[in-house]
């Protein structure tokens, strides 16, 4: 069991500190801050926060959005743009729908464009106001979100040190807003995603240490505290931060009952979001409910099938390969195999991410050595060698070159 759900290390989707820094703030930036009343003086211009129908709008576009309703969201978005002319806000949330479509694929280099024009015009704004008050709530938040935005699609790319001082800038803005906000639980979000990952990144990837010497230290308790907080009591980042503990308690803690009950909420309120909708059924295949993992994949894979929208064939790529991986536990490697066809199918058709066209043959190799057929096997494990973008998976092809796989 331990072979078979084991996760395969994928660098892409990882959690390197600069990218879990970015995210942090990116998040905060796709969910805005409603906070309780500042302590400081009103200052000369008003936040949009302040706005009781830009909340109420900003909340039902969001919902839209996250439950991939993305012409509604997209509709809800232009409107309130076209309230705020010159806000920073607009082009903010004009990137939202792109974002979210480039979260379903993160090999997908084609929005990187159409994001990254959004956040240098949302920095063009953010830092007029900024000229005019270095202390303008809006000026602040909306220039952190929009670096924020810029350092994860550089991470995306592998971009690590853009990232990092895009990222470092996006924190010091947190922390003013911090000061003049004291009591608003929204950012326990940010603070608490930031605290928890400058604690656990620069211990799992070394290689990112001195990227880390850019950031605070970090404390991983208090992060867990923190966006426990915020996913519970936040009004508006709840479900950002739902999302992120889910994936701190899955990757990092291997706490998977509590990830399920983030999963579970996010499935509950948005069961139209395929990114949500894949997570759990990773996570009960790691966790061992393999039933109810099965019957939550083969949706995700039925929906692709149908159309949906949000589900593209990476989405249905990643629900396949679970689905092997459960036949494969459960000794049906005939029926892993029909899986394994129709993953590499899809995978054939994304010519620019061959990984899950390599661990589907790496899996397919070891389907055929649990079923004695080696020489089958031993031609699909010399495949991976040759193919790019395989990660361990190349690996684990030497390792059952070497000596078959067997099942058990």
């Amino acid at each position: 069991m331990h072979d078979l759900f084991a996760s395969p290390f994928r660098p892409s989707r990882c959690f390197p500190l600069s990218r879990a820094v970015a995210l942090a703030l990116l998040l905060l930036s796709t969910t805005p801050s409603f906070a309780a009343k500042s302590t400081v003086a009103p200052k000369p211009r008003p936040s949009i926060f302040e706005d009781v129908r830009f909340r109420d709008d900003a909340s039902a576009a969001l919902d839209s959005l996250y439950d991939f309703d993305f012409p509604t969201a997209e509709a809800r978005f232009r409107a309130i743009e076209a309230r705020y002319p010159g806000h920073p806000v607009g082009p903010m949330l004009r990137a939202l729908v792109p974002w979210w479509r480039l979260l379903i694929d993160p090999e997908d280099t084609s929005l990187d464009r159409e994001v990254l024009t959004a956040m240098d015009e949302a920095l063009v704004r953010a830092r007029r106001r900024l000229n005019m008050n270095p202390d303008d709530r809006d000026g602040l938040f909306f220039e952190a979100g929009a670096l924020a935005f810029r350092a994860r699609v550089a991470t995306l790319r592998k971009g690590w040190i853009s990232a990092g001082n895009d990222g470092r800038k996006a924190l010091k803005n947190l922390r003013r807003l911090q000061k003049i906000e004291p009591n608003n639980v929204e950012l326990y979000f940010g603070v608490g995603l930031f605290d928890y990952l400058a604690d656990e990144i620069p211990s799992r990837y070394k290689f990112l240490k001195p990227v880390a010497l850019l950031f605070p230290r970090g404390d991983k308790k208090r992060g867990l505290a923190e966006l426990d907080r915020a996913a519970w009591k936040g009004r508006f980042v709840a479900a950002e931060t739902h999302f992120a503990l889910a994936q701190i308690l899955d990757q990092f803690e291997r706490d998977y009952a509590r990830a399920a009950v983030s999963l579970e909420w996010l499935r509950d309120r948005y069961p139209n979001n395929a990114v949500f909708h894949v997570a759990q059924g990773r996570l009960y295949a790691k966790w061992g409910r393999l039933a109810e993992a099965g019957v939550i994949l083969q949706e995700v894979a039925e929906r692709q099938v149908d159309g949906k929208v949000g589900y593209t064939g990476a989405v249905a790529q990643e629900s396949l390969y679970w689905l092997a991986r459960i036949e494969m536990a459960q000794g049906r490697h005939e029926q892993a195999l029909q899986v394994l066809d129709r993953l590499e199918f899809l995978a054939s058709e994304r010519t620019y991410d061959a990984y899950y066209q390599a661990v589907g043959r790496l899996r397919r190799g070891m389907a055929l050595d649990a079923l004695g057929r080696r020489d089958e096997a031993v031609r699909c494990y010399r495949e991976v060698l040759e193919m790019a973008g395989a990660g361990d998976a190349r690996d684990r092809a030497r390792e059952f070159l070497d000596k078959a796989y067997r099942a058990g």
